[in-house]
This record gives C-alpha cells, sequence and structure tokens, in this order.
C-alpha cells in the first residue's frame, strides 16, 4: 500500500541527492580534492560512531546521525552514510572522470527516486519493499542524468546495473550503485571503442 515520506525520509534523500554536487566539485577543483574531502569525513563520521556505540557524543554530527537513521540501525555502527561515501570514493578511484561521474550519478539520483516512487505510488512488488514502479522510475532517472555524460546506449547499460545492484540491495545499495554502473559503463565503453 502507497504511504508518504516522512520529514527523515525527505532529508535521507535529499542527502542522496547531494552526492550529484561531487561530479560539479570535481571538475571545480579537482578530484584528488573531492577525495581528500570525502575521505576525510568518512573518517570523522567513522570516528564518531565508534565514539557514539561508546557512549560519547559529537554533538552536532551525532545528533544529525541519530536524527537521519533508522530505529533498527542505532544499537549498532550505522553503515548507511559509510557506504554512500565510500561507493563514491571507489568510483572516483577506480574509473576515469567521465564514467566515475556518471555511475555516481546513476547512483545519487536513481536510488531516491526509485525509493519516493515506490513509496507514493508503487503497488507491484519485485522484492522486499522493492515495486516494479520505483525500479522503472529510478531506471528512467538514472538513464537520464547518465546519458548527459557519457552516450544514451552506455548510460542505459550503467543505468540498469546500478538500478539492478540497488534492487538486490546486497550489501547495501549505496556502495553497490556506483561501483557496479561504474563498471558497466567502463565495460560497454571498452567494448564500443567510445
Amino acid at each position: 500500500m502507497p504511504t508518504t515520506l516522512t520529514s527523515n525520509e525527505k532529508i535521507r534523500k535529499v542527502v542522496h541527492l547531494s552526492a550529484l554536487f561531487v561530479p560539479v566539485f570535481s571538475e571545480l577543483t579537482s578530484k584528488s580534492v573531492v577525495l581528500a574531502l570525502l575521505i576525510s569525513v568518512t573518517i570523522i563520521y567513522s570516528l564518531e560512531e565508534v565514539l557514539r556505540l561508546r557512549g560519547r557524543r559529537l554533538p552536532i554530527l551525532t545528533s544529525l546521525t541519530l536524527r537521519l537513521s533508522q530505529p533498527e540501525e542505532r544499537t549498532s555502527f550505522i553503515l548507511r552514510p559509510a557506504y554512500l561515501a565510500i561507493g563514491i570514493i571507489l568510483a572516483l578511484i577506480l574509473y576515469p572522470s567521465q564514467i566515475a561521474y556518471a555511475a555516481i550519478c546513476v547512483g545519487a539520483i536513481g536510488d531516491p527516486v526509485a525509493a519516493i516512487v515506490g513509496r507514493l505510488i508503487g503497488r507491484r512488488h519485485i522484492i522486499k519493499k522493492k515495486t516494479v514502479e520505483g525500479f522503472t522510475s529510478g531506471l528512467i532517472a538514472s538513464f537520464l542524468v547518465a546519458s548527459l555524460l557519457v552516450s544514451p546506449f552506455i548510460g542505459l547499460i550503467g543505468a540498469t546495473g546500478g538500478m539492478l545492484a540497488e534492487l538486490f540491495d546486497a550489501p547495501d545499495d549505496n556502495l553497490t550503485m556506483p561501483i557496479v554502473a561504474g563498471a558497466l559503463l567502463m565495460l560497454a565503453t571498452i567494448a564500443l571503442h567510445q
């Protein structure tokens, strides 16, 4: 049954969409600068989580982490934000710029669009909470964004791979979407000599 998003879920989706700024900042500065920032933020976040689990708090960061997390996540290290950052970091390291940017965009746009549409109008379930409507809308959105950076056919291949990673969510789609999308974008580019 379709339902609305809570305010925390909306904020989580905005955080996810903020990954769209990574390619922009990488072009305005450099991949090295963005990588250094992402790695630093991931380390700080990881330290915050270790401290939180030991009963200590970093005032703003701990409050934000707890506010945006799901109740079932709070008893252990909250991995999803770290997975998102690590997926982006690996895409920037593993792939040439255009492919990395397209892969990051597939994850940044496909996952939240699929979640929002699936939650609001999804009726036909594929796997667990994943719906045909969410998957299809995420695929279309990620294809359109990827096609701004690579050819449409290659963008479709990357978007399809990324959305399949989102669908199966193992170990976590925040981590796997940009990696899978990037690998398929890279293979398609090599195979088609583009």
